[in-house]
């Protein structure tokens, strides 16, 4: 396959750049102070307790019916600010409830004045079982239509216990250096996917509906990666909100993450029309083209808002466009025994 050194090349020297890059400068500088206060509001049951002390957050629940939930609602915040949110959480033989999201949850919550918008990002941590102390933070993004916005930490209709320690919630802005170096960063990540796209499409001599096929697919992932996590999470919300109303047995049935899900499914497109495009290519040079799809695109998320590269979607990737892959090599190994046997005849 042509341009494949080059590519392997610049895969390597971009991901180093970002993941350096990343280390050295720093994203957000504090603008504004504090705006948690001592003013919690609690809402809990006979059989469920909440206690509150300096900064920590201690909640249990025994009632799955009632759950324990506490609160507090933030000062006006200004439309287009960004809030950096973070704690430490411990949890302790957490069960979920019949929703995805009964579970022990910390949250910042915003409301367009009618509704609670939980289609957009809002947790910082979403646990079950039993956790030790950990730190967990996460920036959220006030939309223009946010009139209040309020933390919450909750049992949400499940059981177990919560401890929730130095809560810390402050506007930031991005510095210029940060800005400036995600620009280049991410125009230079969609240079090296068009130009792996490309070197692609011409490796073979193919008609215009595989070509079709394999851009649509390359086109997919990569609109997939670069969404920002509100817009992700709202797309999300929507979905198994329909999912949830058409058929809710099905979807508390449902043992599988849909954005899994679909990590796996354009993965395993995009591993057919890598091997219908170029049969002549050995597998393991098509298997370094889905490897470095599957990485470049999660190392990419280290720079989209409201977005996290994980481990287990590089994975779930890659078993998609191995099985895309076999799939179709199987079917051609069928294929040419057939002509075989009939040449025989």
């Amino acid at each position: 396959m042509p341009l494949l050194k080059t590519n392997i090349f610049i895969f390597f020297f971009l991901t180093v750049t970002t993941s350096v890059s990343l280390a050295l400068v720093d994203r957000y500088q504090q603008v504004g102070p504090d705006l948690l206060t001592d003013h919690w509001i609690t809402r809990t049951s006979d059989n469920n307790w909440i206690n509150i002390s300096e900064n920590e957050l201690n909640l249990f629940s025994s009632n799955p019916q009632a759950g324990a939930i506490v609160y507090q609602n933030l000062p006006i915040i200004e439309p287009g600010s960004v809030l950096f949110f973070s704690a430490e959480i411990k949890c302790d033989k957490v069960v979920p409830g019949k929703r995805p999201w009964n579970l022990a949850r910390l949250s910042l919550v915003q409301n367009n004045g009618k509704n609670d918008r939980w289609d957009l990002l809002h947790a910082i941590a979403m646990l079950t079982g039993t956790h030790d102390w950990q730190s967990y933070h996460n920036f959220f993004y006030i939309t223009h239509d946010t009139q209040a916005s309020r933390v919450i930490a909750e049992l949400n209709h499940s059981t177990g216990s919560l401890q929730i320690r130095n809560l810390q919630l402050y506007p930031v802005n991005e510095t210029q250096t940060y800005l400036w170096i995600r620009e280049v960063i991410l125009f230079s990540w969609g240079a090296f996917f068009l130009l792996l796209v490309g070197s692609c499409l011409f490796a073979e001599k193919r008609s215009v509906l595989f070509r079709v096929l394999l851009a649509s697919a390359f086109v997919s992932i990569v609109i997939g990666t670069s969404l920002p996590g509100y817009m992700k999470e709202s797309v999300l919300h929507q979905i198994e909100s329909q999912i949830d109303t058409a058929n809710p047995v099905f979807r508390n049935l449902a043992p599988w993450d849909l954005t899994k899900v679909w990590h796996a499914c354009i993965f395993f497109l995009l591993g057919v029309a890598l091997c219908w495009m170029m049969k002549k290519v050995p597998f393991t040079q098509i298997m370094v083209i889905i490897l470095m799809m599957a990485a470049g695109t999660e190392i990419v998320q280290l720079y989209i808002d409201g977005r996290t590269p994980l481990v287990s979607d590089f994975f779930i990737d890659a078993a998609g466009g191995l099985a895309g892959i076999a799939l179709v090599r199987l079917f051609s190994t069928k294929e040419q025994l057939a002509i075989q046997k009939q040449s025989n005849y």
